[in-house]
Formats: structure tokens, sequence, C-alpha cells
């Protein structure tokens, strides 16, 4: 029997059926085709074309195909690491004596104590960036300013406190002001400010007047990066005054600020490379 006299045959059969079962076998006729369809195009997906990079496209000719790319993966720029900039700002100076009793200047305190910090971090691996390194008047603006442009990671700002009509307040406070729109969201001004008050207490042994937020003062307000100003004790109060004029005490605030540091540091994710430098990815 032909293949044809077989088919008129099947047909025949087909035909004298009842309308039931012929709809049950078109049915099952069509899901046959349809599973075994699906088979085959899940089967050619899974293997591809038998080279990766021989892709023959619409117009006959070879184009590449880049894996990556599938799903618009390789289109995502992967966050570089940058390196740590701690910006020190020594506050006044110049005509700007700050705070003074006799001839104890605060600008000269703030600015001995910075100095030492900034050797202390820099002996780390952390680039350091100060605001002022001698006895010049800097205004807020350009201490603002450099901090900005550089992206700086951190800013901190050293300063010694008076209350001239209290002569017995005494201790140590860290300023700050919210942040918001923090850089980091492991760290902002507040989160900074109990890092650096911490780590100032401990070590100095100072009264702790805790942290105090302070939104009005620019080099915290304007700033882009968690910064905080440390007022390291005063000098309106004889037993303050006699620490800051000692250097043991000054290399110590300057260690306490640089533990500071570090402790924020960890905490926003920043690690050393293979060069000793610290970086950090931003959010």
């Amino acid at each position: 029997m032909n293949i044809k006299a077989f088919l008129m045959k099947i047909r025949r059969f087909y035909l004298r059926l009842p309308l039931r079962m012929k709809i049950i076998i078109l049915a099952v006729v069509f899901a046959i085709l349809a599973v075994g369809g699906i088979g085959v195009y899940n089967r050619e997906l899974s293997m591809g074309p038998k080279d990766s990079n021989d892709y023959l496209g619409e117009n006959g000719n070879k184009t590449a195909i880049n894996p990556g790319n599938i799903g618009g993966i390789g289109n995502i720029d992967e966050p570089k690491p940058k390196e740590v900039i701690v910006v020190i700002d020594p506050g006044h100076g110049g005509e700007d004596l700050g705070a003074y009793n006799g001839i104890l200047y605060e600008k000269d305190i703030n600015l001995d104590i910075s100095l030492k910090l900034g050797k202390l971090l820099e002996d780390m691996g952390i680039e350091v960036v100060y605001t002022r390194k001698t006895d010049v008047f800097v205004d807020l603006e350009p201490r603002v300013d450099l901090a900005n442009k550089l992206e700086a990671t951190l800013f901190i700002s050293v300063h010694s406190n008076s209350m001239p009509d209290n002569s017995e307040y005494r201790g140590t406070e860290t300023l700050y002001c919210p942040s918001l729109n923090p850089k980091y969201s492991k760290m902002d001004g507040r989160k900074l400010a109990i890092i650096v008050q911490k780590e100032l207490v401990k070590t100095l042994g100072t009264v702790d007047n805790g942290i105090i937020e302070r939104p009005n003062l620019a080099v915290l307000r304007k700033t882009m990066m968690p910064a905080v100003i440390a007022e390291i004790a005063y000098i309106s109060n004889p037993s303050d005054r006699a620490k800051l004029s000692d250097d043991a005490f000054r290399k110590k605030s300057a260690q306490a600020l640089a533990n500071a540091v570090i402790n924020a540091l960890d905490e926003m994710g920043a690690v050393k490379d293979e060069n000793g430098t610290y970086t950090i990815i931003e959010d």
C-alpha cells in the first residue's frame, strides 16, 4: 500500500468518527506538536551558536556576541574604589586668634594638634589635606570649598573651647550637623561625632560633654561629607588650660582623633590596597 492510499484510508476512518472523538484526536495531535516544538526551541537555546563569537546576522555577516550583555548585565558599571582623603581643618589662624588666655592662643593649639594628627594618618597610608599648615587666616568658605572639590571622605575640624563667663566649665565635646544628603549610608556627621567624642574622652580622661548638634556652623553645614568639629578642651578653665599647654596632652589628642578616623573608616568599609593606601567605594 502506497502512502497516498494509506492517508486516504485514515481520512475515511476519521470522517466516520463521532464529532466528540474528532475533537479529542485533534486536541491530542496539537498537544504533541506543541510539546515537540518547545523541546526543540529549548534545546537550541541551551546549545547556543557553535561558536559564541560567530553569529550570522540578518545581513549574512558574522557579528560578535558578548555574553556579558545578555539581559543588560554587561552595561552596569562596577563601582570603583577611590582613595580615602581626610581633610584636617585647624580652626582660626592669622589675625583670627580664636579663644585665648594670656599668651595661649587657640589658633596655635589647633594647628599643633592638627599637624600631629596629619602625621599619624599619613604614616598609616591615609591621604591628608590641610585647610592651613601655617599661622595664616583662612575664611570659612575656602575651607568648605577645598573639602568639597577634593570630594574628601571625612572632614575633621580641630578646635579648643572657651566660656569666659564660667571658668569652671571644662571638658570635651564634638559638634556635628545632621546630614540632609549623606554621601555614605554607613556614616554621617552624627555617627562620626559619636566615634570622635568616645575616643577623645577615653584617651584624654576629660569631662564628657557629649555631642552637640550645630547646623548653623558653615564648615559642618556646607561640607558634602561626614564632618565634625572636635572641641578638645576649655582654654577658659584652669585645669583644661594646663592640659592644652602640655605637648604630651596634644599628642594624645592627635592620637585619639587618629583612632577615631580609623574606626570611622572601618565602619565605612574602607580597606588598604596592595600599595598600603586606604581606599573606599562610595554608595
